[in-house]
């Protein structure tokens, strides 16, 4: 008589994944990230001494989500292909640039709500927060020769892979400060606030000067 299979450690709910689990594998990490995500997140971010592996992961990550963008681009755009060989590592440094500052500021912001920063921890997070982005690359093909019905199924598969990413990110927030939900809203509505008041300082500074300048 055949044994029983034996389920791999982690894919029982009850069971609770470890950082063991995944922090010397990858692929272990991209599977725990997008499909065991709480689990994930709790582990990293409750890690007694940090582990650089998981933010090279993290890196890895970003640079992978940002240079599929050129490719999900041209799938749906078109393009020259050729324009790819520079497309790609240029979409690579402005993926790191901006996830290094988005990094910096809402630590930040953070270190204002929770007295505390942890850089690191977020950006290991965050980084794997953009994870869900990588199905873009399969999900693009719906628009190649597959009409209007393609197109409409690659939206709605575009929104909820943003939807997935966003849930994810507000979750690498709350466990990275302990922070509870309203709190996580401030935070991600914080930046776009932040926008909105240094244009219309901007805004308000050139139409002083054109004044300025009229009277004259």
């Amino acid at each position: 008589m055949s044994e029983a299979m034996t389920e791999p450690k982690g894919s029982n709910i009850s069971e609770p994944i470890t950082i063991d689990d995944f922090q010397n594998s990858y692929l272990s990490l991209f599977y725990v990230t997008l499909f065991h995500p709480v689990q994930a997140f709790t582990s990293i971010s409750r890690m007694p001494e940090w582990n650089s592996r998981l933010l090279f992961f993290s890196i890895i990550s970003v640079i992978l989500v940002s240079t599929i963008a050129p490719l999900v681009h041209m799938a749906t755009l078109g393009g020259n292909p050729a324009q790819l060989v520079w497309a790609m590592p240029l979409s690579a440094v402005g993926g790191l640039m901006i996830w290094g500052l988005m990094g910096l500021l809402i630590g930040l912001l953070a270190y204002a709500f929770c007295g505390k920063a942890r850089v690191a921890v977020f950006l290991t997070l965050s980084g794997l927060a953009t994870l869900p982005w990588v199905l873009m690359g399969p999900v693009s093909m719906l628009n190649v020769g597959l009409g209007p019905v393609g197109g409409l199924c690659f939206m709605l598969l575009a929104l909820g892979i943003w939807l997935w990413s966003v849930i994810l990110f507000a979750l690498a927030l709350a466990e990275t400060y302990g922070m509870t939900p309203d709190r996580v809203l401030i935070i991600l509505a914080a930046p776009f606030a932040m926008s909105l008041v240094l244009l219309s300082w901007l805004f308000g500074f050139i139409e002083n000067i054109r004044q300025w300048t009229f009277h004259l």
